[in-house]
């Protein structure tokens, strides 16, 4: 009898369903299966009803891409922002990470991923047309590029400049206060400021 054939069919299958989450690998997956096999029930039904609320009512922002519950988030909402600028980010958790150094005041435009040949990911599969789109239909005077400093990341950047570059608008790049290879989510505040204070323009 193999090793494999005392596991639980669900089990099996929760670890297979959880595996297929980027970032996560079969160790990975097994330990939260686990995880939530070992808590209270009560608790581990409450993570589960949560993830579902979440599922039920997050959605992208219709006009930058952010998670929300509204069909704007409280960014593009917001009378205190600056209308004039757009800070271009992989993913919506860069967002927050810049949000969170309070040193940017402008709209944020989430294009949902980076650059990926090896991956098949293009530029069809990124939300580059609707910037376009906002730069051409609004008054916006800078787009600051902050995709993550990795070779792919750097290939969206220079790809989203080149598609920029002969609107009427200042295209910038985050300076790199940001280690090569690093990602913006687990940046600290400190060195996010410093990346942002130092933008510079393509």
């Amino acid at each position: 009898m193999k090793d494999t054939d005392i596991i639980p069919s669900t089990l099996k299958e929760a670890v297979e369903k959880i595996s297929e989450l980027p970032g996560y690998g079969e160790k990975s997956a097994r330990r939260l299966a686990v995880n939530l096999l070992d808590m209270p029930r009560g608790d581990a039904i409450q993570i589960i009803k949560t993830l579902f609320d979440m599922l039920e009512k997050i959605h992208p922002c219709s006009e930058c891409g952010l998670y929300t519950e509204d069909n704007l988030c409280s960014i593009c909402s917001s009378d205190d922002r600056d209308k004039n600028v757009i800070c271009v980010v992989e993913e919506t958790f860069d967002a927050f990470a810049i949000e969170k150094t309070g040193k940017f005041k402008g709209l944020y435009h989430v294009i949902g991923g980076r650059l990926s040949p090896l991956e098949g990911i293009t530029a069809d599969d990124l939300n580059i047309e609707k910037l376009v789109e906002r730069v051409e239909k609004n008054s916006i005077k800078e787009i600051i590029l902050a995709t993550n400093p990795t070779v792919e990341g750097e290939a969206t950047a220079s790809y989203i400049y080149n598609i920029l570059k002969n609107k009427d608008v200042i295209i910038s790049r985050i300076a790199y206060g940001l280690p090569f290879g690093a990602v913006l989510e687990n940046a600290d505040d400190f060195t996010l400021s410093k990346a942002l204070e130092h933008k510079t323009v393509i």
